[in-house]
C-alpha cells in the first residue's frame, strides 16, 4: 500500500491512519486493535453474510477475524482509487483484490467512510458489491446471505 508522493503538501493526519489501518489488515497485524476506540462500530450492508453492526472493539476485532479465512494467506492487495479527508471523517474508495480460499481470484469495488475521533477509528461504514462477494466469497465455504433465508 505504500506509494511514492510528489505532492509537498501535508498528508491529513485521519489518511494516515486509514493508511495504517489499510497495511495493518493486509498484513494481518494483530496490533490492528491498536487503531479503535473501545466503542468503534463497524456497519456492514445488510445482505452481507457477516451483517453488522459490529458494537465494541472485540466485536469488530472477531468479525475481522472471521473474514480471513474467506482469503488465501498473503495475497489481499488493496488499491485506493479516491480518498478524501475531514477532522473527522476519511472517505476511501478502492479495489481489492485477492485469491480466495477455495483458489479463485477475488476482485471488488468498496467504500469505506470512517469516523475518526481521537487520533482513533470511531465508527466504519463498509459499502461493496455484496452480490459479487456472495458468490466468490461466501458460497464456495458456504456461508449464506441472510436474504436466502
Amino acid at each position: 500500500m505504500a506509494e511514492s508522493r510528489s505532492d509537498p503538501r501535508p498528508v491529513h493526519p485521519n489518511l494516515e491512519l486509514i493508511d495504517r489501518y489499510f497495511a495493518a489488515v493486509a498484513s494481518g497485524d494483530p496490533e490492528i486493535g491498536d487503531l479503535f476506540t473501545d466503542d468503534v462500530v463497524w456497519r456492514t450492508p445488510q445482505s452481507s453474510p457477516m451483517p453488522g453492526p459490529w458494537v465494541g472493539k472485540d466485536a469488530v476485532l472477531a468479525g475481522m477475524g472471521g473474514g480471513v479465512d474467506l482469503y488465501a494467506a498473503g495475497s489481499l492487495d488493496i488499491r485506493p482509487t479516491a480518498r478524501a479527508a475531514s477532522d473527522e471523517h476519511v472517505f476511501v474508495e478502492m479495489t481489492m483484490t485477492a485469491t480466495t480460499a477455495k483458489g479463485a481470484p477475488y476482485e471488488n469495488q468498496y467504500v469505506f467512510v470512517f469516523t475518526v475521533r481521537d487520533g482513533r477509528i470511531a465508527e466504519i461504514h463498509e459499502h461493496l458489491d455484496t452480490h459479487y462477494a456472495q458468490r466468490r466469497l461466501f458460497d464456495p465455504v458456504g456461508q449464506s446471505s441472510p436474504l436466502d433465508d
